[in-house]
């Protein structure tokens, strides 16, 4: 009698313990059953600034608010809402403006305004870096566009290309986001007051470079041309805004903005490398011992101290470079295609590159 009451009080625990359900890491027992140990039962509340996706709490993306003033919005390009304020570089003008690469195929160009006159940078007075917000002087009285760099030589009046929102601020800073690349891979810098042609105090001016998918260009060097400046040079017997000037501009090094003495424009057919043909018709040069790119010495055949030329007539069927300058033996100028396009003037910098084998430390 006593063994079978011993035998029916642990029946309870017996048949507990036959019945038990042995769960898996990550995993809980409920109901007999193993299910994920996030399986949310009944109304799961997810705290501030999450909410509920599945079966777990995930932030939540709020669109961000930038200060118009000090940061610029950039919209994720893989579409994901995010919005990143990208800061417009802070530490006043000596500062460069921050150039992230695109990730969607694009491309994105950054760098400063100068006076073509004076080689200075195109600031207003008094400026901190503030973004430009429809001012009537200064930098913040420009207009800038991204074209198709082989359009627009062939005509200026070309449809710009599509880009994400162009920033510029009153130290002559500029940041071109999210350029599509054209199938020659060349991109034009259109640049003039408000975009109003040859009609206002500046001349439209263009720059050209290559351009690559997701990467970014910096210290681009893009320039305002005055036209009291322009009319100067037509007086003294070159061709007229009219018919475009081409303007080589060589530097002394890969990068800076070192003007270089003694360089004579070269130029030749097209796919014909390094170009060695030069034409005292179609080339101008300033005054020797002038850092002003202003007056021309008549019957000069080499750039003076502010290293630059006036080139006549360029077209998209020649190349161009230069000779002379002072480069040491391992070291020539690179080539660039040019064109002189109606009412623009379009600058182009050349640099020194290396010798096919060696390597040019400038």
């Amino acid at each position: 009698m006593h063994i079978r009451l011993v035998l029916l009080a642990l029946l309870p625990s017996f048949a507990t313990s036959c019945n038990s359900v042995d769960c898996a890491t990550g995993t809980t027992e409920r109901n007999g059953s193993c299910v994920p140990a996030s399986e949310t039962i009944g109304t799961a509340k997810c705290g501030a600034g999450t909410e509920l996706r599945g079966d777990s709490c995930a932030p939540k993306i709020t669109p961000a608010v930038c200060d118009p003033s000090t940061t610029t919005e950039v919209p994720d390009p893989s579409g994901s809402g995010v919005v990143t304020c990208l800061g417009t570089g802070g530490g006043g003008c000596a500062a460069k403006l921050p150039c992230p690469a695109p990730a969607d195929g694009k491309h994105t160009i950054c760098g400063q305004i100068y006076d073509l006159e004076t080689n200075e940078p195109y600031v207003q007075p008094g400026a901190t870096g503030a973004k430009c917000t429809g001012a009537l002087t200064g930098p913040c009285a420009l207009g800038l566009r991204a074209y198709d760099a082989v359009a627009f030589a062939m005509n200026p009046g070309t449809t710009p290309l599509t880009t994400d929102p162009i920033y510029i601020d009153d130290c002559g800073r500029y940041r071109v986001p999210e350029i599509p690349v054209p199938t020659a891979g060349l991109v034009a810098l259109g640049l003039d007051d408000s975009m109003q042609g040859p009609g206002g105090l500046t001349n439209a001016v263009g720059v050209a470079t290559a351009v690559v998918a997701n990467k970014a260009t910096t210290d681009l060097e893009t320039f305002v041309a005055r036209k009291s400046m322009t009319d100067g040079w037509t007086s003294a017997g070159t061709p007229s805004i009219a018919t475009g000037f081409y303007v080589p501009l060589f530097r002394g090094h890969r990068t800076g903005l070192d003007p270089v003495a003694g360089v004579t424009v070269t130029y030749g057919p097209m796919n014909t490398p390094p170009p060695t043909l030069t034409d005292a018709n179609r080339q101008f040069y300033f005054v020797p011992d002038s850092a002003a790119r202003v007056s021309l010495k008549a019957g000069a055949t080499v750039t003076g101290i502010n290293g630059t030329a006036l080139f006549s007539g360029a077209t998209l069927t020649e190349i161009y470079s230069g000779q002379g300058g002072g480069l040491p033996a391992t070291c020539r100028w690179d080539i660039h295609g040019g064109a002189s396009t109606p009412g623009v003037v379009f600058v182009q910098v050349f640099r020194p590159i290396s010798v096919p084998g060696q390597t040019c430390t400038l």
